[in-house]
């Protein structure tokens, strides 16, 4: 892969993470270079060594220093059913243990994410005096995709998302949030249940009251309020879990495995894409059932993709409103979700208007970001050529596309030489682009599954929020001298989170 930055299309809000079209992590870890293969002409200079690897917190030490730290966690004789679902949605890898989160981190993860999801809602009046077009076209959507994502009326944003972070040794840094209905790593709480058959973790776990979110528990209800909210069933709602049918083509497996889980707590629920769906008598239906919600799976970038798309879609937001269906999550969370809007969070213009907590949250737990364009702008209080400074700080920055997934276009400065980084940045400030500050996670100890022997890995935290409740987080995860890129495209590894519970 070269160094020129790829060209950006149609913006998506958020494609499933797992099997087998996942998000990759947007920073690039300490092990990292800039590139796949060295740039035509040079030879790529070797990976600086990631920081040494630390324990995180005393649960972390004392469950390294138990029988289950030990070795690789595995249960004997897994059960059969949570494996089909972790399979279906997370794939076939797993991290050898489990990580952990003492009560304090969760009560602070869960506050900062409420906080920055708040100040990204926040933005259409914050600074455009209440126009979500106007907000809309600030963070890059084209004309018609503006209008698709605010057709209908009388629409907020959905409280839905899951952040992607990395811990530095210090505290989480939010690398991107991604606030759509449309996410993968749902199932991982069934990750969480199947290594609870190794003897020596359930030992461990119960000894210090470890528990973690239920991840699906916390959407069921969610959607069943959406639902109740529009006049429709509240006991049993029947809900779509939707995709286009492009995209179903290959999330298939893992919209039938949410299907299936969401029965445990009274929902029936259709996986399908959007060419199934009939408006029948002024009713909803796929494949011949009445539905009361749809589950969106499906994405603005896909919805806009040609001039056919577009007149689908149209006709498909009219006829769930026509029929009373809502959408979760609707179209207009989309501009928020975009890495443009979160990078808005540090414009002088936002800072002007913080309080003291919001600005506090934004400079402990926000890389430092900005829309790459010409001209001078205020970095830390100082007016600076925005170029100037990229060029002189090429090995802290990120170049990323303001739009887009798995890592394509996104140009590590300490990866590349000072020309390619100059010419990176030149490319990139005539399209929709954003540079961020370059986020260097502390590597976790876990065993290696190919020897058995213990090594720094980098873990991708995706940390779900529901409503205003952390609901779990999802991992992904890469032996710390490959973690240039984390995504299942990459064969990182899925993980998940167990946490200490907190005293009453």
């Amino acid at each position: 892969m070269t160094t020129t930055p790829s060209p950006t299309g149609a913006p998506t809000d958020a494609r499933p993470a797992g099997h087998p079209l996942p998000s990759a992590a947007t920073a690039v870890p300490p092990s990292s270079t800039a590139t796949d293969s060295p740039a035509p002409g040079r030879t790529a200079a070797p990976a600086p060594a990631p920081p040494d690897p630390v324990v995180r917190n005393a649960l972390t030490a004392r469950y390294l220093a138990s029988p289950a730290g030990t070795r690789a966690v595995w249960p004997d004789a897994p059960d059969q059913d949570r494996l089909a679902a972790v399979h279906d949605g997370l794939e076939d890898r797993f991290l050898t243990r489990p990580v952990f989160l003492e009560a304090d981190e969760v009560t602070r993860l869960e506050h900062d994410l409420n906080g920055t999801m708040d100040l990204l809602f926040s933005l259409p009046d914050r600074l455009f005096g209440g126009d979500a077009h106007a907000f809309a076209a600030a963070v890059g959507l084209r004309p018609e995709q503006a209008a698709l994502a605010l057709r209908v009326p009388g629409q907020e944003p959905a409280r839905i998302g899951r952040a992607d972070l990395y811990h530095d040794g210090s505290g989480f840094r939010l690398l991107e949030f991604n606030l759509s209905s449309a996410l993968g790593g749902l199932e991982t709480p069934e990750l969480n249940h199947l290594l609870l058959g190794d003897p020596t973790l359930a030992a461990f776990a119960e000894a210090e009251r470890l528990d973690f979110p239920d991840t699906l528990g916390h959407l069921a209800r969610l959607l069943t309020e959406t639902a109740a909210a529009s006049g429709r069933r509240a006991a049993a709602p029947r809900i779509a879990v939707m995709d286009w049918p492009a995209g179903y083509a290959t999330t298939e497996p893992e919209l039938r495995a949410v299907a299936r889980l969401l029965a445990r707590y009274g929902i029936e629920a259709v996986a399908c894409h959007t060419d199934q769906v009939r408006e029948t008598n002024g009713t909803i239906t796929v494949d011949g059932l009445p539905v009361d919600l749809v589950h969106r799976f499906f994405t603005l970038g896909e919805l806009t993709a040609d001039a056919g798309s577009l007149r689908r879609a149209e006709e498909l937001l009219d006829a769930f409103a026509r029929c009373g269906v809502p959408v979760l999550s609707p179209l207009r969370t989309s501009p928020h979700g975009n890495k443009r809007a979160l990078s808005m969070l540090w414009e002088d213009r936002c800072l002007a208007t913080y309080d003291h907590a919001e600005r506090e949250l934004v400079e402990r737990f926000l890389p430092w970001s900005h829309p790459l364009r010409p001209g001078t702008t205020r970095i830390r209080g100082e007016e600076t050529d925005l170029i100037a400074h990229c060029v002189r700080n090429r090995r802290d920055l990120v170049l990323k596309p303001s739009h887009g997934l798995g890592g394509v276009g996104t140009v590590l400065g300490r990866g590349v030489t000072d020309e390619e980084w100059t010419d990176a940045l030149s490319q990139a400030a005539r399209g929709r682009y954003i540079v961020q500050e370059l986020v260097r996670p502390q590597p976790e100890m876990c065993h290696d599954p190919a020897t058995g022997e213990p090594a720094p890995w980098v873990v991708n935290w995706g940390a779900f929020l529901i409503g205003r409740a952390y609901a779990g987080a999802f991992l992904r995860a890469l032996p710390a001298d490959r973690a240039d890129v984390i995504s299942y495209g990459n064969q990182a590894y899925a993980g998940c989170v167990f946490q200490a519970a907190a005293d009453v």
